[in-house]
């Protein structure tokens, strides 16, 4: 049995397809596919069930799992004492981040360059997904707005963060500023598309000033951030997204202040790839020493 057969097969389990295997082995998809008939020829057994969607391990599968784990261990200590690189260089190898968009582009993307750089047999993938998945999605680490709807052991919080009303000179210029929330009403909001809302949390417009209540909506906080900008309404935006564009102002800041949180998950360790505990602990430290960008004064 060779002892790389064993390490796609706990690759397949971490992503759960053939293809997602493939590209975090840097393997085509045929010679997974051929690595795994290999295994199951020799074990006279199936370890995998394919179907439509990916693929999930048969109760053999399951229980080679840790046998697989000690194997990667093992070959990622040999990789270390045969590598001149010190330890606190050692990162090596994948990690998978599915994360919101906003926070990946404004956090977990600048941390994970800094940890590249000082790593760089470090590899990197960031997902977008606005709330933890109920089973995970084959990433390491998951980063969502609000609790998971299906319970998620080892799920924490990460940090709590600040929504605003936020608009343009432009906008004021043309249209001048609510002085209540009930004057929201006679203005154009932009915000998520109601209908394609999927996170609970993030339902706060419609209790703030009733339903039917965005004008200019998208899934993509980008694109909410720029059509503020560009004076298409008022928007309803993550603090540490908006702060940071000089032509845009706070709007009602004495009224609308929501409070939301983001929710960590590792993967359960049999699943998770090496370097993705020291990650995990580096996004904490980051969220720590910028409490104020997430909840600014």
């Amino acid at each position: 049995m060779r002892a790389d057969d064993l390490v796609v097969l706990l690759e397949i389990a971490r992503c759960g397809s053939l293809v997602g295997a493939a590209s975090a082995l840097g393997l085509n998809h045929a010679t997974v596919s051929r690595r795994i008939s290999a295994l199951e020829a020799e074990l006279r057994t199936p370890v995998l069930v394919r179907g439509t969607h990916g693929c999930e391990l048969t109760e053999v599968g399951e229980r080679l799992l840790v046998s697989c784990e000690q194997i990667e261990t093992a070959l990622t200590d040999v990789r270390d004492l045969v590598n001149t690189i010190p330890r606190d260089r050692a990162l090596s190898g994948l990690v998978r981040i599915a994360t919101t968009e906003a926070f990946g582009a404004y956090f977990i993307s600048p941390l994970m360059a800094d940890l590249h750089r000082i790593n760089p047999d470090l590899t990197v993938e960031i997902i977008t997904q606005t709330r933890l998945s109920a089973y995970g999605i084959g990433a390491d680490i998951e980063i969502g707005v609000g609790e998971p709807v299906v319970s998620r052991p080892g799920a924490e919080k990460l940090t709590d963060y600040q929504l605003g009303l936020y608009a343009s000179a432009e906008y004021e210029e043309e249209r001048g500023l609510p002085a209540t929330t009930t004057d929201l009403r006679a203005h154009s909001l932009i915000y998520y598309i109601e209908g394609l809302l999927r996170v609970e949390d993030l339902d706060v417009l419609s209790r703030l000033i009733g339903s039917r209540a965005v004008t200019f909506g998208s899934t993509s906080v980008q694109v909410q951030t720029a059509a503020t900008l560009a004076g298409a309404g008022i928007g309803l935006l993550p603090a540490f997204v908006a702060e940071r564009e000089p032509t845009l102002r706070r709007v009602l800041p004495e009224h609308v202040s929501i409070t939301l949180e983001f929710t960590g998950c590792l993967a359960p360790r049999r699943l998770r790839r090496p370097a993705s505990v020291t990650v995990m602990q580096a996004i904490r430290e980051m969220v720590a020493e910028r409490r104020a960008d997430l909840l600014p004064a």
